[in-house]
């Protein structure tokens, strides 16, 4: 059994790969049946229980799509997603259909080495989320991998090849993967034989599918429903399926050859109303594919800017550009980000084959990782069983290796020796006899050969020099010029707070595993008493300040059945998270009041897709507060147009339409939508905090200075005190320039002038001329006109109490939408 996994597997949206580091450290792609180094990531079930991976499924995604399934990536951990295979008489889900791919992959790996790997390094785009990393790790599962599987993310991968491919010991890289699905860029340092991957910036649903569709509906369909006449020849009919498959998979195979050639001559038989079949042809040219593809280009460059924005970084600062995924063979794409205006303007480096980097990556860093599961050492009557401690991997050529001895019955291990030895060294090496404590362990520095694997033998020697039988009695160690810094946080972690701000405990790019804990108080009271109450924490992964603009991917609850006493306000919630190499997450919270833990029900088995009617509705939303902006004054101020022609440039809102469009028939098309939706809300949220944030400064100003003016006139010591604090809050979100906190310190300020406001004289006749100018807003009219009457009459006789009554009935009958604004200000 090997020592380390040394498997690595590139499980791609489009095509998937398998590497191995050999005896001596080299890296082998391993071609599978068809004498490929990849293998399509395809599934076509015929007939039940027969199954085929790979080149032949490919080609049936066209021609029989209702029996054959690709892409499925992009549906993965989402629990309603999957394939129903009509003739197969089955239903996989994406865990599955991946299953099926890895099994090829490890079937192919058997045929390479004589047995199948019972463990791989599995590589994931450095975008997935915590329920897709789950979903990848249930395929492992599915498809016979017998031990954990460590996941690694793709750009670390990639690196990771450059990384020991290159001979320069400083540098400074970029990692752009542009794959089929995904869309990933790292920044990675190389310094003095230490790689580390500094930032990362992605997005999980940006790859050459999203090109290869926009292709087919912007170009392709039109062009075929005119040419032959087809009605309502639409991605959303379910009627034109076949034809749809076909024209994609045209669109696919045409964006390849016009990566060596300026046009392609496509023929593609399509079936018309009648049943019957006619021929589409079109000549697609180099210069239209760049069109359609400029927005998602320059949606991957922004998002290698923000990445070395974020690490403080600029283009200049990079050595080279690394180029990975099918979709930068592109001479269009080339050209762009050689460009210091448009693109990014950094040397590119394409002296390895971006279709399988990744994989040769994830095996070289499967080759440092020991074995999740070594074999049993049980030592039969006359053998000693041994433990060792060693890095497989290292960069010195001097490591150091430490063992104990065990037995099934008590030994006195003094006396005893252990000799290391590799005869095949250059020179050989072979250590003293280093002595045995009592305790059966022992510590020794070996030599190593540089730039290969060493295999060392074990000796071991009772008192008298008779030899004894260890196993293992063998280990090997691999010199390498480069060492992994250690896997890095892809998404910030952590909880929403009472007024939707997000609050992190773990930041973006924090090297895993990795733990942190913060202390939080309760917003309300939690009483025994009400069994309907709960305190509800979400769980939230992502990088706004407003939690429900990122992915909720959990939830902490307490409620009263887990309580021994009430819970007051204020009461101490101590939430720890910690996330581990693979980026698997736990989180606990502690209430030391009660001496009690609580899990996060973090729930990654039932993410869904949305339904297509809600993408609908939320599409209108989005544009309606485009137009808005668009219309609005504050668009004429640069920093709202930058941000607006940005949203433009990157065709996000195109591809949110087109997507929700598909949404009916493709389950992955309603994730991308929901993904697209969810950022283009976010982004209109930054540019009407741009629009809106001078005139929220300036009310929060103008209401410290109107509260300041009230503390000094007639507040308490215990006010005065409240003001200092309020102040120091509001400075600081001001300074801080987020809305989000601003919106927060004006609710504070407002709350507690209003309270001061409500202990001065004649308070309550200013609350009922406020109502009376609102009388116009509330139904039924004929109530209002009574109520205000009344008020009148507790004026006229100087009667508070019973003008509070008449306001607190005058407040409901405004808008719904304001009642509760109203009360909380005026009657708390």
């Amino acid at each position: 059994m090997r020592d380390t996994i040394d498997f690595g597997i590139d499980l791609g949206t489009t095509n998937s790969a398998i590497a191995v580091v050999e005896e001596g450290g080299a890296v082998a792609v391993i071609k599978n049946n068809d004498g490929w180094d990849i293998t399509p990531s395809a599934v076509w079930i015929p007939k039940p229980g027969m199954v085929h991976v790979g080149r032949k499924a490919r080609e049936r995604v066209e021609s029989d799509p209702d029996n054959a399934a690709a892409e499925f990536k992009l549906e993965m951990g989402l629990a309603d997603a999957g394939m129903d295979f009509t003739r197969g008489g089955t239903r996989l889900t994406p865990p599955q259909l991946s299953a099926e791919v890895l099994k090829s992959l490890r079937a192919d790996a058997a045929h390479h080495t004589g047995s199948p790997p019972d463990a791989a390094v599995i590589t994931v785009p450095a975008a997935f989320s915590l329920n897709q990393n789950k979903a990848t790790m249930e395929a492992a599962t599915l498809a016979g991998f017998s031990s954990a599987c460590p996941l690694v993310q793709e750009p670390t991968a990639a690196a990771f090849a450059y990384g020991f491919h290159d001979a320069d010991d400083r540098a400074y890289w970029m990692v752009f993967d542009f794959g089929g699905g995904t869309f990933d860029a790292a920044v990675v340092s190389k310094r003095d034989g230490d790689l580390r991957v500094l930032n990362h910036a992605g997005d999980p649903y940006l790859g050459g599918k999203l090109i290869d569709w926009a292709v087919v509906e912007r170009i392709l369909a039109p062009a075929a429903a005119a040419a032959i006449g087809l009605a309502d020849f639409g991605r959303d009919n379910p009627a034109w399926r076949g034809n749809f498959a076909k024209l994609k998979g045209a669109a696919e195979d045409a964006k390849i050859q016009l990566s060596r050639r300026e046009a392609v001559d496509l023929m593609v038989e399509l079936t018309v109303d009648d049943g019957d079949t006619e021929t589409f042809e079109y000549t697609l040219r180099r210069d239209q594919l760049d069109r359609v593809a400029e927005p998602f280009y320059a949606r991957a460059i922004n998002l290698c800017r923000k990445a070395l924005a974020d690490g403080g970084l600029r283009p200049d600062d990079i050595d080279k550009l690394l180029l990975v995924g099918g979709v930068t063979l592109a001479p269009g794409l080339r050209e762009r980000l050689a460009d210091p205006r448009d693109g990014l303007g950094i040397a590119l480096d394409t002296s390895l084959d971006p279709t399988t980097v990744v994989a040769r990556g994830a095996a070289i860093f499967a080759s440092t990782v020991r074995h999740p599961d070594p074999p049993s050492h049980q030592p039969a009557a006359g053998e000693f069983g041994l433990e060792l401690a060693y890095e497989p991997s290292v960069t010195t050529t001097t490591p150091t290796v430490a063992g104990r001895l065990h037995a099934p019955s008590p030994v006195d291990w003094t006396g005893y020796g252990i000799v290391l030895s590799n005869p095949d060294g250059q020179p050989p090496f072979r250590t003293g006899r280093i002595a045995v404590n009592a305790a059966g362990a022992f510590v020794a520095e070996v030599d190593i050969d540089a730039h290969r694997a060493s295999r060392f033998t074990v000796e071991l020697t009772d008192p008298s020099g008779v030899p004894h039988k260890v196993v293992p009695d063998s280990l090997s160690i691999t010199h390498r010029d480069v060492e992994f810094g250690g896997a890095r946080l892809t998404h910030s972690l952590g909880i929403q707070l009472a007024d939707r701000a997000f609050a992190p405990l773990l930041r973006k790019g924090a090297t895993l595993p990795a733990r942190a804990r913060e202390v939080f108080r309760t917003a309300g009271t939690l009483r025994r008493s009400d069994t309907e109450a709960v305190i509800r924490i979400p769980v939230v992964q992502g990088e706004r300040s407003r939690a429900d603009r990122n992915r909720q991917v959990g939830v902490l609850e307490i409620r009263p059945v887990d309580l021994r006493i009430d819970l007051p306000a204020g009461t101490e919630v101590e939430v720890t998270f910690e996330v581990d190499a693979s980026s698997l997450v736990t989180v606990v919270a502690d209430v030391p009041l009660i001496q009690t833990q609580f899990d996060a029900e973090i729930n990654l088995d039932d993410v869904r897709a949305p339904k297509p009617d809600d993408l609908v509705r939320t599409l209108g939303e989005v544009e309606g507060r485009v137009e808005t902006l668009r219309q609005s004054h504050a668009a004429q101020t640069p920093e709202v147009r930058e941000q607006l022609d940005q949203l433009s440039a990157e065709g996000t809102l195109t591809t949110a339409r087109e997507q929700v469009r598909a949404a009916a028939v493709d389950i992955g098309a309603a994730a991308t939508a929901e993904d697209r939706l969810r950022e283009v809300q976010a982004q209109l949220d930054d540019i009407e905090d741009a629009a809106d944030r001078p005139a929220m400064i300036r009310e929060l100003r103008e209401l410290l200075a109107e509260l300041a003016e009230l503390v000094a006139g007639s507040g308490q010591p215990a006010d005065r005190q409240e003001h200092a604090e309020l102040d120091r809050r509001a400075t600081e979100a001001i300074e801080s320039g987020n809305s989000t906190r601003i919106k927060s310190e004006t609710e504070r300020v407002t709350a507690f002038l209003i309270e001061l406001q409500r202990r001065q004289p004649g308070w309550s006749v200013q609350v009922f001329y406020w109502l009376c100018e609102q009388q116009s807003r509330m139904r039924p009219a004929g109530e209002a006109t009574r109520l205000i009457q009344e008020g009148r009459e507790a004026l006229a006789t100087n009667d508070e109490r019973a003008l509070d009554s008449v306001n607190s009935r005058l407040v409901r009958l405004l808008p719904d939408e304001e009642q509760d604004k109203v009360i909380g200000l005026a009657f708390r």
